[in-house]
């Protein structure tokens, strides 16, 4: 369980990484680091590497949602950071959409 959590923190990131400079890690409450991501329906065939690492991150934050440990607040960190992650991804999305049209 130790190393799917250190794994799971390292893609986290990883995948925010270079917003770390730009914003301050999540402040947020236990209640809102587990409030789910709106994520828009679109079709996999366009960035499907950003399609199926966002399915992985949601994974990783269910589980995460259902383990029973705290980790000394860690693991309401990652799940905030993952959920900056999908927010990130989804708007890269969104911008790549509306330059497409």
């Amino acid at each position: 369980m130790k190393n799917v959590l250190v794994s799971l923190m390292f893609g986290a990131f990883i995948l925010t990484a270079p917003s770390f400079a730009q914003t301050p890690p999540p402040a947020e409450p236990p209640a809102a680091a587990t409030a789910g991501v709106t994520v828009k329906p679109m079709h996999h065939d366009h960035h499907p590497e950003i399609h199926k690492a966002m399915r992985k991150l949601r994974g990783a934050k269910q589980d995460l949602l259902k383990a029973t440990h705290d980790y000394g607040g860690h693991r309401v960190a990652a799940i905030g950071y993952i959920n900056q992650a999908l927010a990130e991804l989804q708007a890269g999305l969104d911008l790549s959409k509306t330059e497409t049209k």
